[in-house]
């Protein structure tokens, strides 16, 4: 056997244990690929109620926000009805008070001088 065989036949012994070894670490490799592709479909079928649910809720949360929104508006609106409610009784009630604690202020002085 000359050298050019013996090269060739270690050629031939390491070529076939790196296919063996490709073949023992492809077989696992395949099969977490296979678990992958199971668990992202079973992901896939969860997901889907999940994400239907959670476009239920937004939407029931802006119909309760515009509520929240009417609701706001409202109380805007009371409360400047209020102000001006307010300020008309401050006008009707303070400048006569004013007026009649003026004139009697008035009065009294002009009897007490005399």
């Amino acid at each position: 056997m000359n050298s050019l065989e013996i090269v060739g036949l270690v050629a031939i012994i390491l070529i076939s244990c790196f296919a063996i070894v490709a073949i023992i670490v492809s077989i696992p490799l395949f099969k977490l690929l296979n678990k992958i592709k199971y668990i992202a479909e079973n992901l896939n079928e969860s997901l889907n109620p999940i994400i239907s649910n959670l476009n239920k809720s937004v939407e029931g949360l802006n119909s309760e926000l515009g509520e929240i929104s009417a609701v706001t508006s409202n109380l805007n609106s009371i409360v400047e009805q209020m102000e001006k409610v307010i300020r008309l009784a401050r006008l009707l009630v303070t400048n006569p008070v004013i007026k009649i604690v003026s004139t009697s202020a008035g009065l009294l002085k002009a009897f007490t001088k005399k």
